[in-house]
């Protein structure tokens, strides 16, 4: 099963401003410049649950540990490359003003959810199907923001959140196909463009990203919770 987030964005920018201009948020109070002004997405996951499968011996989840034990309040999901921006194609643009007139720029973003569950105990040698359910709850923000390259200074421009929840009950003795069951939510809510902008939390603008820091931990019924594969990003 695949699900799906776009987000597009249309910018209209006028790059520059006059002396005492103050309505300019990222050159205001200065007299014309030619500054390259970079504008971009950037995404932290906030982690409710994390992705989680469940089977009669116990489970195995796809965790963030700094995240969950609240030693950092965001996460970047950056590509790992080009820090803090989600990806470095469709998700940024850049400006070199002043401008003329204003100027349309388009930004927008894919993320796709592809779940990757063994159907086994990861720990054990044996490979009897003993999965049952799936569960994943993790919310999302994405910031689109501004950047002003000789001064760095960041401008919020649109704040979004979303959430994604899946539920799957699984039966490995049913026949091929017919094995998974979606539960409730069927539809996903989709992204909310908040009225107020939320300020960045620093932690999400920095490594590790989600997917180099997250640990996949097998949790037994009776016993001590085993790490069976570590994080990238120590």
């Amino acid at each position: 099963m695949t699900s799906y987030i776009l987000i597009s964005f249309v910018l209209l920018i006028g790059v520059g401003c006059i002396e005492k201009d103050q309505s300019c948020p990222v050159f205001g109070g200065r007299k014309r410049l030619h500054l390259l002004f970079v504008g971009g997405q950037l995404r932290q996951g906030l982690q409710k649950l994390p992705l989680t499968a469940v089977g009669c011996t116990r489970q195995s989840s796809w965790e963030l540990p700094d995240l969950q034990e609240g030693k950092i309040q965001a996460i970047s999901d950056s590509d790992g490359v080009n820090y803090p921006w989600y990806g470095n194609t469709t998700e940024t643009c850049t400006i070199v003003g002043p401008t003329k007139r204003d100027s349309k720029f388009i930004i927008s973003m894919n993320d796709n959810f592809y779940p990757s569950v063994t159907w086994a105990v990861p720990v054990s040698e044996s490979n009897v199907a003993k999965l049952t359910n799936i569960y994943r709850d993790q919310s999302f923000t994405t910031w689109l923001v501004a950047t002003n390259t000789s001064t760095n200074d960041m401008i919020i421009l649109q704040t979004l959140h979303w959430r994604m929840q899946l539920s799957i009950e699984v039966n490995p003795n049913r026949p091929l196909g017919q094995r998974a069951r979606l539960r409730e939510p069927i539809a996903q809510d989709q992204p909310k463009i908040l009225s107020k902008n939320e300020p960045i939390p620093p932690s999400a603008l920095v490594k590790p990203n989600a997917n180099d820091a997250q640990v996949l931990m097998w949790r037994p019924k009776y016993g001590q919770p085993l790490v069976v594969i570590p994080p990238k990003h120590r």
